[in-house]
């Protein structure tokens, strides 16, 4: 066994002994908590999460638009907590994607399909990465659900899954990456996971790297890699929690 796969299994199992844990501190009546920890989700996944791995030189930040993105995200962050029970399909990822483009530059195509040739924003082995023809997309988007409804492949390996192939399939002009992470945030909420926050500044160069690592083949560094994300994640959620005092 590899150094990645033992370190999945292991991380798979911290992963749910700390979801037994949150389930168990939110249980009850402790509104505060909830409250406290919902919130912070939203800071994270809003702000603090895109300015990480996205961060420009102030001479290219434009404020108007990083507000809007920023509130965008907050929103699709809203809908997918308050939808656990919607069935993820296509619309429901082209809603996402059309609420992340409210008030932007993509807002005229938002939540539909790009109807040009892509390449990715990553490289492997030296060369880089082309997504598939634009023609090709409704088929590979209807792979992707079609996997995602496969009750044999695990809850987590269903949410890594359809994060890569989102992104590998870049169906979208842009905002395909924040897509791509709040969909698979809704497959671990639906599941009874938290989501994954990226808000770690070694996430900068990491979270590219892993996307890089999955697309030459190597899933195993990319299941490593964003299980080590969840760990993080939900001791920082156990963390704000154990912060919390109820009324």
């Amino acid at each position: 066994m590899t150094k990645n796969s033992k370190l999945c299994l292991k991380n798979k199992r911290i992963i749910n002994k700390n979801r037994d844990t949150i389930t168990a501190m939110m249980s009850g009546t402790e509104t505060v908590k909830r409250i406290n920890n919902l919130n912070w989700l939203r800071h994270e996944i809003s702000y603090v999460e895109p300015s990480t791995l996205f961060y420009l030189p102030k001479k290219e930040q434009q404020l108007d638009m990083d507000f809007t993105c920023n509130k965008n995200l907050g929103e699709a962050y809203d809908y997918i907590i308050t939808h656990p029970d919607t069935m993820i399909d296509e619309y429901e990822i082209c809603r996402i994607h059309s609420t992340l483009c409210n008030g932007t530059y993509l807002e005229p195509v938002g939540g539909h399909y790009r109807d040009s040739n892509k390449i990715l924003d990553i490289t492997v082995n030296g060369e880089r990465f082309y997504a598939p023809e634009a023609y090709d997309i409704p088929l590979n988007m209807t792979k992707i659900i079609y996997n995602l409804r496969n009750y044999k492949i695990s809850p987590l390996n269903k949410a890594f899954n359809i994060h890569y192939q989102l992104i590998a399939l870049q169906p979208f002009e842009d905002f395909n990456k924040r897509t791509a992470r709040l969909i698979m945030n809704w497959v671990l909420i639906q599941h009874g996971y938290s989501p994954i926050v990226f808000n770690c500044p070694s996430d900068k160069q990491n979270y590219k790297k892993a996307i890089a690592l999955c697309a030459s083949g190597d899933i195993k560094a990319y299941t490593a890699y964003m299980t080590s994300c969840m760990v993080r994640t939900e001791n920082s959620i156990i963390n704000v929690l154990q912060k919390s005092r109820t009324l």
